[in-house]
């Protein structure tokens, strides 16, 4: 260490010896030699103190920003009324879900194809509701005999009538829609085909008795005739009650989600109870008119005759569930369905609208819907115009805008497509050399939207920003609300984005 030290000493004192040798020399010279050297030297100290200051050269031109300038006039002129977007749709459109499950049969038209209203597009699987229909139609039918032969005047033969229809009627329910829930016979009886758990054996006993009472009622229609009218009808009519109770008792059963019964015998049982209620109506009416003597009343037939019609509509509302009907006029937009495909109640199975009449709807928020007007005509992407037809007047519970609606004039628009639309500019264009009194809107890129600070800049001295701080109000679309009172002529940066207060630019152009 002292070594070290000894020969910084002896560096320095060298030093100062060259020193006092050169200073020596400098002072032994001419005076005009003294004033030159002195010179040079203040300029070489000028010169690295330029050369190493900032360790960087002065920004070239180049270098700069480059900004456009415009007037608060031309940014807020005809453009002002901003935009927004919306979806083009067909003023009249219609979606059809399904409203059965099942096995698609047959679909009658393709996508693009045209179609009238009420024409049947598709069709799911119907054997069982259109078997509904025609059991429906024969108690109509019967029902109507029924009512014809309570005109005759002679009541025991109405009676007797009434009775052997209630068999036919009866005996061609069990057989056509109740034996579709029972099998091969057993000890018991019919096997159940469904699973009804510790009610199987007790259903199966029950239609086998059932069996019986009908073997019987038939060996009993011969003597009809000869029998009292009105003991003929208690006697169907406790029969009747006896299947009706029997069918309550399976309905029961069926409507289990674990017994897995099908879409036809789920129809089935629905038509037979139909039809015994009918049947249990017919007698009721036939007794009636027989104690007060007035079989032949007109009354309580006609009651049973559109009960007989009612479950006859009931049946073809069912059948018209497995029809996809096109409700509107018009192209087929939307058909995923084809011949064979399973759907569900409720999917989507098409599309049909009127192509040829579009309109676009689209959402403001209310300080801009406050600024529009039916009629008013708007300007849309791809050289498309349009005139607003209709303005909400509430707010949209899900979007809580204003719905506008909008129909096409001109312009190859395509139905689903998204556009933007041009709003008109409602304001009064800005005078030039005037100061704003009120609103004006100008783009939202022209304003410097800090967290403590709203400002407009525009180029001072040295082609440095100067900001301008302003108030601002609601977003319009791509343009924001300038509350405060600028001068019209006062030409700002039209692109405020990444620039700050005294930061030094240069026009673009220049």
């Amino acid at each position: 260490m002292k070594t070290f030290l000894s020969a910084l000493r002896e560096f320095f004192l060298r030093v100062k010896g060259y020193a006092l040798v050169l200073w020596a020399r400098y002072r032994a010279l001419p005076r005009w030699w003294q004033v030159g050297i002195a010179a040079l030297l203040v300029v070489a100290v000028i010169g690295a103190f330029f050369l190493f200051q900032g360790g960087k050269p002065v920004a070239s031109a180049e270098n700069l920003r480059a900004v456009t300038l415009k007037s608060v006039a031309e940014l807020s002129g005809e453009d002002a009324g901003g935009s927004v977007i919306g979806s083009v749709r067909a003023r009249s459109e219609a979606t059809m879900l399904a409203q059965a499950s099942g096995s698609v049969e047959s679909v009658r038209t393709t996508l693009g194809a045209r179609v009238p209203a009420g024409f049947v597009i598709a069709e799911i699987e119907n054997a069982s509701q259109e078997a509904a229909v025609l059991q429906a139609e024969g108690s109509y039918d019967a029902a109507v005999a029924a009512r014809n032969a309570t005109s005759l005047p002679d009541t025991e033969l109405a009676a007797a009538n009434v009775y052997r229809n209630a068999f036919s009627t009866l005996d061609n329910t069990l057989q056509a829609d109740v034996d579709v829930f029972f099998g091969p016979s057993s000890i018991f009886g019919p096997t159940l085909e469904i699973d009804a758990g510790s009610k199987g054996r007790d259903l199966s006993e029950a239609r086998a008795e059932i069996s019986d009472m009908m073997n019987a009622w038939r060996r009993d229609l011969g003597a009809a005739d000869a029998r009292d009218p009105g003991t003929l009808l208690d006697e169907a009519d406790a029969k009747a009650r006896i299947i009706s109770d029997f069918l309550v008792e399976l309905g029961a059963v069926a409507g289990r989600v674990s017994a897995g019964t099908t879409a036809a015998q789920t129809a089935s049982l629905s038509q037979a109870r139909a039809t015994v209620s009918a049947t249990l109506s017919t007698l009721a009416a036939a007794k009636t008119s027989y104690r007060t003597g007035s079989v032949g009343s007109s009354a309580g037939a006609d009651a049973s005759v559109k009960q007989a019609l009612g479950s006859l509509r009931l049946a073809q509302a069912a059948l018209e569930k497995t029809r996809v009907r096109a409700p509107i006029a018009g192209t087929v937009n939307f058909l995923p369905i084809r011949t064979g495909d399973y759907v569900t109640a409720l999917m989507h199975v098409a599309t049909v609208a009127e192509n040829g009449a579009l309109e676009v709807v689209t959402y403001v928020s209310e300080e801009t819907s406050a600024s529009l007007v039916p009629g008013m005509k708007v300007s849309i992407d791809d050289g498309a115009s349009g005139v607003i037809t209709s303005i909400s007047p509430a707010l949209d519970p899900v979007t809580r805008q204003i719905e506008v609606r909008i129909a096409v004039e001109s312009g190859a628009l395509v139905n689903g497509q998204s556009v933007r639309i041009g709003l008109p500019n409602t304001a009064p264009a800005p005078v030039e050399g005037a100061v704003s009194e009120g609103p004006i809107l100008l783009p939202l890129a022209s304003v410097k939207l800090a967290t403590d600070s709203r400002v407009v800049f525009t180029v001072g001295e040295g082609g440095r920003l100067v900001a301008i701080p302003v108030e601002i109000g609601d977003v319009r679309g791509e343009r924001i609300e300038i509350r405060s009172n600028l001068s019209t002529d006062t030409r700002i940066v039209t692109d405020a984005r990444g620039l700050s207060e005294g930061q030094q630019v240069r026009l673009a152009g220049e």
